[in-house]
């Protein structure tokens, strides 16, 4: 009896061990897979903190895009011992113009629009057609035509035009009629540098066009002639 309850001990000893060491073995698995899992959402974490952190400077990087262009342009800019600054400072100090009452003043000085219009109806009188007939005609025919459809004042016109010009031909006098309308066209052109700047409510013959090469103030375009009040790249 003793020796088979030994030997029962024994046994029981060997399977109790075996069995714990089995469990101990299982827990031993179960936590290295979850350490495995465990770096594994490590890793994750620090790439989306990574991509995150990334993301935020290239929109920091892009709101201050425009600043950065404005400081690289103004470091191109090529001012000998002049501060870019201090001269617009100065330029806004000296150079204060009422451009709207300056144009105000300058629309008095014009001339009114009679003359224009009576250069473009003349002009309007001599279409394709009539001109083909014009060129037509013998030199009787043609003097007698043109005493026919101008007025007294129009004729007038003709008659100092022929005075000026040796060449009496329908080509030359529409010619001369053409630069008539053009030196007593009312249309006003007022070039701005700023897109913001317009002046066409002042008067119906104005017209604003923006220029780039205006800095500061205005240029007024009449009857082919240019009258500045303005500052340019040239003369700032």
């Amino acid at each position: 009896m003793f020796t088979v309850l030994k030997k029962t001990v024994r046994i029981v000893n060997s399977q109790t061990k075996s069995y714990f060491v089995n469990k101990l073995q299982g827990y031993d698995d179960l936590i290295e897979d979850k350490e495995n899992k465990l770096e594994l959402l490590d890793k994750e974490i620090k790439n989306k903190e990574k991509g995150i952190k990334e993301e935020k400077q290239e929109n920091v990087s892009s709101v201050y895009a425009f600043d950065t262009n404005v400081i690289d342009l103004l470091n191109e800019a090529k001012y000998q011992n002049q501060n870019i600054f201090e001269l617009n400072k100065k330029i806004d100090e000296n150079f204060v113009v009422n451009y709207e009452e300056l144009i105000k003043d300058f629309l008095t000085l014009c001339d009114d629009s009679k003359d224009y219009n009576f250069c473009l109806n003349l002009r309007n009188k001599f279409d394709s057609t009539t001109i083909y007939k014009l060129k037509s005609m013998t030199e009787n025919e043609y003097e007698a035509y043109m005493k026919d459809i101008l007025t007294n004042k129009e004729y007038k016109v003709y008659d100092a035009f022929k005075v000026m010009n040796t060449e009496n031909n329908i080509d030359n006098f529409i010619d001369y009629l053409d630069q008539l309308v053009d030196l007593n066209n009312p249309q006003i052109t007022i070039l701005v540098g700023n897109k913001n700047e317009n002046y066409d409510y002042l008067n119906e013959n104005i017209k604003t066009l923006v220029s780039d090469k205006i800095y500061r103030g205005i240029k007024i375009i009449y009857r082919a002639k240019i009258y500045d009040f303005s500052l340019s790249e040239r003369n700032i």
